[in-house]
Formats: structure tokens, C-alpha cells, sequence
């Protein structure tokens, strides 16, 4: 399993739309829709992303399936654009 937070160089806020990423390093900004600004919330509390899954997919009153599919697609552009740090959690 596994647990992400983010990474040292990334700040964030929240805003009425979402939330908005800064990487410190690049400069880059980069701005959430307000499903990936939560998820983004959960995964900086540490949870492992399995753990996420039925409370968001209860959350948003998706399918556990949905709800999988969009935390992976969340973390796997998060973590092409190393705005993530990366952690294996115990089974």
C-alpha cells in the first residue's frame, strides 16, 4: 500500500474553485477542480490512497471503482510533475 504527502517544495490553497499548487523549485502553478482538491487534502493527511477510497467514493456518492480510478489519475499527474513525495505503509 501506499501514502503520499506533498512534497517539501509545494505549497497550496484552497479556493472557491478547487485549489491552487505552487512548486517552489519551478515556479509552476498548477490548480485543482474541487474533487482532486479534495482528494489532494486527504493524501496530504498522510492516508494511505486505499484507505481513501470508500470514504471519498461515500463522499461524493460515486462507485469505490470511480473513486479508485480518479486518486490514482490525481496522484500519477501529481507525481509526473514531482509535486508528491511517496510512501510504502504496512498491509
Amino acid at each position: 500500500m501506499t501514502a503520499v504527502k506533498p512534497a517539501s517544495n509545494v505549497c497550496s490553497v484552497a479556493t472557491d474553485d478547487g485549489a491552487v499548487l505552487l512548486d517552489l523549485g519551478t515556479g509552476k502553478f498548477f490548480g485543482l477542480n474541487p474533487t482532486a482538491a479534495v482528494i489532494w487534502a486527504e493524501l496530504a493527511t498522510g492516508k494511505d490512497m486505499a484507505a481513501l477510497v470508500p470514504e471519498l467514493a461515500s463522499r461524493f456518492e460515486v462507485g469505490e471503482e470511480r473513486m479508485k480510478t480518479d486518486i490514482r489519475e490525481l496522484v500519477e499527474v501529481l507525481r509526473r510533475h514531482r509535486l508528491i513525495d511517496e510512501r510504502r505503509t504496512a498491509k
